[in-house]
C-alpha cells in the first residue's frame, strides 16, 4: 500500500512538471509557475528535472518581473554552468542588468559571451519558442554600449562593428564617424557626423561640423568641407571651435578668391586677435604659400624683400625649417642638413624654428652615422625647445628618444639610460616610443651586466606594447643563459614563438635555442634546432651559423667519442687488475693472501659488473681450496641470483657449483 501511494506521488510530481512546460510554451508564465512550485515542493531527490524546473522557474519569474530575479538566475548559473538553459539565462540577466541601468555589468556578460563564443539560437527550441523577441529586445541597446565602450578604449575598428550594428543616437552616430575617421573612412564619417548634428545647435553639433569639415578635406571634397566649416563657425557654443572653424571657412575662400575672403578674415581678427591663426591670416602672401605647403615659392617672395625687417626673417626662418623637415621626410638627408643650417645661421629670430632646425640637424647627423655631433645638436634643440612659447619642442618626445640613440651608439649608457627613462615619462611619447625605449634601457644594463635590471626592463616593454615584446622576450632569454640557466632559456624561447609565431627574430631566437642546448649537453635537440634553421631560414646569417654549428659539434662528438672509449678501456683494466693479482696469488697456492686481496678490491668497489662477477668466482674458488664448501656455496648461489648480464659468467657459476655437489 506504501509503495502504491509513492508511486502516486511521483506520478502527480511528474504531471505538474509536464503541465508547466506546456504552460510555459504557451505563454501562460503564471500557470507554468504555480505547477513548477508544486513539483518542486512534491519531489523526491530521486525525481529527475528538478534542476530544468528551477530553470524554467527562473524564466517565469523573469517574465512576472518577480523581484530578486536577477541575483537568483546568478546563484543558479553558479551551480549549473552546464544545464540547457543556462545560456537563456545568462541572456535574461543580461537583459535584467540592462533594465536595472547595471551597464557595465551587461557589458561585461555580453564580451565574454562573445569571446567564449556562445550564442542562443532564434527561434529558441520548445518550450521556450515563445520568448524569441524577448532575448533579443535589448541587442540593440547592447551593441551601442559595446561600441561606445569600444570607442572609448580607442578600439576603432571593433567599436565600428556594434555601433553599424546598435541602437542609433546622436551620440553614437557621432562616435561612429570618430571611429570612421580614425580608420581613415572619412566619406563614411562625414556622412555620420552630419547624420548626427543636422538640426542640432549644441557642443557636440558644432564639434561634428567641424570634424565634418576635416573629413571632407581629407577626400577633397571641398565644397562640402567649406559648408561644414561654415555651418561651425556659426555656432558660439565653444570658442575654440568657432575659432578653428572659421580659420578654415577663411582659407577655402581665399584659395576660390570669393570676395567674402576680406571680410571673413577681418571678423576672425576682430574675434580672435590673439588666436595662434592671427599672424598666419594677416601675412597673408606667406602664410598662403605654407598653407599649400609650397615652400620654395614663400622663400623665393620673401627673397624679394629688398630690406626684410626682424618679422620677415622670422618668417624665412620658419619656411627654412619647413624645408628642412619636407627634404627629411623625403630622405633627402644632405638637403634638409643644408637648410637646417641657413635656418640655424639665422640665429634666434624665431624660437620655435630655430629650436626645430637643431632638432632637423641632428636628425640628419644621426642618419649620417655622426653620433657625436648628432648628440650636441639634440641637446641643444631639447634646451632651446624650453624657451619656446610652447615650452619644449615639437618633436621634443623624438628628439630626447634620438639623443638616448646617439648616446647609446657612443657606450655612453648611462647618460642614454637617463634619455630612455626620460621618453617613458613623456605625455606626447607614443606608445611603441615607449616600448621602444624600455627595450634599449634593458640594452644598456645587458651591456653593463646588470642583468636584473635589464630583465625588468625588458619586461615593462613588452607590457607597454606588445608588438615589441618578441625583442624583449629574445634578450630575456639570452640572460638567461648568460646566468647559465638554459632550461629556463630554451623555455622563454618556446614561448615567444608561440606568442611571436611571425616574428622577424624567429631565426636568431631558434639559434640561442640551440646554443642552449648546445651549452647544457642537449646535443640531439640542439642539431634538430640548428637544422630547421636551416630548413625554415635558408637566407638568413642565421642559416650560417646553424651550419657551424652543426659542423663544430660534429667534430666534438668524435673527440668525445674518442675520449670516452679510451676512458671505458682505462676503467675496464682497472677494475681487472685487482682480480688478476688474486688469482696470481691463488695459482701459486696463497689462498689466504687472495682472499685478502679479494675482499679488499670488492669493499672498494670494481667499476665493471664483469670483474666483479669474476673477483666472487675466484673467491669461491678460494674458499673451496681452504675447505669451506659451506661458504663457496654461498657466494656463487648469491652470485647466480644478482647477475643479470648474459656472458660466461653463467657458465663459469654453474661449473663450480657442480664441483661443489661431487
Amino acid at each position: 500500500m506504501l509503495l502504491s501511494w509513492l508511486l502516486a506521488g511521483v506520478a502527480l510530481c511528474m504531471q505538474a512538471q509536464q503541465t508547466a512546460v506546456k504552460a510555459v510554451a504557451d505563454g501562460h508564465y503564471y500557470g507554468a509557475k504555480q505547477q513548477l512550485t508544486r513539483f518542486l515542493d512534491e519531489e523526491s531527490e530521486s525525481v529527475k528535472g528538478r534542476e530544468d524546473a528551477e530553470a524554467l522557474m527562473l524564466v517565469c519569474d523573469y517574465v512576472l518581473e518577480t523581484p530578486g530575479t536577477m541575483n537568483r538566475i546568478g546563484d543558479w548559473m553558479e551551480e549549473h554552468p552546464s544545464s540547457q538553459y543556462a545560456d537563456v539565462l545568462s541572456v535574461l540577466k543580461r537583459n535584467l542588468l540592462i533594465k536595472n541601468g547595471r551597464f557595465d555589468d551587461a557589458l561585461e556578460m555580453f564580451f565574454e559571451a562573445e569571446e567564449a563564443g556562445r550564442e542562443v539560437s532564434v527561434p529558441l527550441a520548445y518550450p521556450l519558442i515563445g520568448l524569441s523577441d524577448e532575448m533579443n529586445s535589448y541587442n540593440d541597446v547592447l551593441y551601442r554600449l559595446a561600441g561606445e565602450f569600444l570607442y572609448d578604449e580607442g578600439q576603432w575598428q571593433r567599436a565600428i562593428v556594434y555601433l553599424e550594428a546598435g541602437e542609433k543616437t546622436r551620440t553614437s552616430q557621432y562616435k561612429l564617424a570618430m571611429c570612421y575617421y580614425n580608420q581613415g573612412a572619412f566619406e563614411k564619417a562625414y556622412a555620420a557626423w552630419v547624420e548626427s548634428s543636422a538640426t542640432a545647435q549644441d557642443e557636440m553639433a558644432q564639434n561634428a561640423w567641424l570634424h565634418a569639415g576635416i573629413a571632407a578635406l581629407r577626400k577633397d571634397k571641398r565644397t562640402e568641407a567649406q559648408k561644414a566649416f561654415q555651418t561651425a563657425a556659426q555656432m558660439s557654443v565653444i570658442p575654440s571651435l568657432r575659432e578653428q572653424a572659421l580659420y578654415n571657412y577663411s582659407l577655402m575662400l581665399h584659395e576660390q578668391s570669393s570676395p567674402q575672403t576680406i571680410s571673413v578674415m577681418e571678423q576672425f581678427l576682430n574675434e580672435f586677435p590673439s588666436s595662434q591663426y592671427a599672424a598666419a591670416v594677416s601675412q597673408c602672401l606667406t602664410v598662403v604659400y605654407m598653407t599649400k605647403k609650397d615652400y620654395s615659392k614663400a622663400l623665393d617672395a620673401i627673397s624679394k624683400v629688398q630690406a626684410p625687417n626682424a618679422e620677415a626673417q622670422a618668417d624665412k626662418q620658419k619656411v627654412l625649417y619647413n624645408l628642412a623637415f619636407e627634404a627629411l621626410n623625403a630622405n633627402r638627408i644632405q638637403e634638409a642638413l643644408t637648410y637646417a643650417g641657413q635656418a640655424i645661421a639665422l640665429g634666434s629670430q624665431d624660437a620655435e624654428a630655430y629650436a626645430e632646425s637643431y632638432y632637423i640637424k641632428g636628425d640628419c647627423n644621426y642618419r649620417l652615422n655622426n653620433v657625436v655631433q648628432a648628440a650636441n645638436d639634440l641637446n641643444t634643440a631639447i634646451n632651446l625647445g624650453t624657451r619656446t612659447k610652447n615650452g619644449q619642442l615639437r618633436n621634443n618626445a623624438y628628439a630626447v628618444y634620438s639623443l638616448g640613440y646617439a648616446q647609446f651608439k657612443q657606450l655612453k649608457y648611462n647618460a642614454a639610460i637617463a634619455q630612455f627613462q626620460k621618453v617613458v615619462s613623456l605625455p606626447d611619447a607614443s606608445r611603441t616610443m615607449k616600448a621602444d625605449a624600455y627595450n634599449r634601457v634593458g640594452d644598456c644594463f645587458l651591456n653593463m651586466r646588470s642583468y636584473d635590471e635589464a630583465v625588468a626592463n625588458y619586461a615593462k616593454a613588452k607590457e607597454t606594447d606588445r608588438t615589441l615584446g618578441d625583442y624583449s622576450m629574445l634578450q630575456q632569454a639570452y640572460i638567461e643563459g648568460l646566468r647559465g640557466n638554459y632550461d629556463k632559456k630554451v623555455e622563454i624561447i618556446n614561448q615567444m614563438n608561440e606568442e611571436y609565431a611571425g616574428s622577424s627574430l624567429a631565426a636568431q631566437a631558434l639559434y640561442e635555442q640551440g646554443r642552449a642546448h648546445v651549452l647544457s649537453g642537449r646535443v640531439d635537440e640542439a642539431a634538430a634546432v640548428f637544422g630547421d634553421i636551416a630548413l625554415r631560414y635558408p637566407n638568413s646569417e642565421y642559416a650560417k651559423k646553424a651550419s657551424d654549428e652543426l659542423t663544430n659539434m660534429a667534430t666534438n662528438i668524435a673527440i668525445q667519442d674518442s675520449i670516452a672509449a679510451a676512458q671505458d678501456s682505462i676503467e675496464t683494466e682497472q677494475a681487472k687488475a685487482p682480480v688478476l693479482a688474486a688469482q696470481v696469488l691463488y695459482d701459486t697456492g696463497q689462498y689466504q693472501e687472495a682472499e685478502q686481496q679479494l675482499i679488499k678490491a670488492i669493499d672498494e668497489g670494481i667499476s665493471r659488473s664483469y670483474w666483479l662477477a669474476r673477483a666472487f668466482i675466484l673467491l669461491s674458488d678460494v674458499y673451496k681450496m681452504q675447505e669451506r664448501a659451506v661458504e663457496a656455496k654461498q657466494t656463487l648461489e648469491s652470485l647466480k641470483a644478482n647477475y643479470k648480464e648474459d656472458d660466461d659468467i653463467k657458465v663459469l657459476i654453474e661449473e663450480r657449483l657442480g664441483r661443489l655437489e661431487n
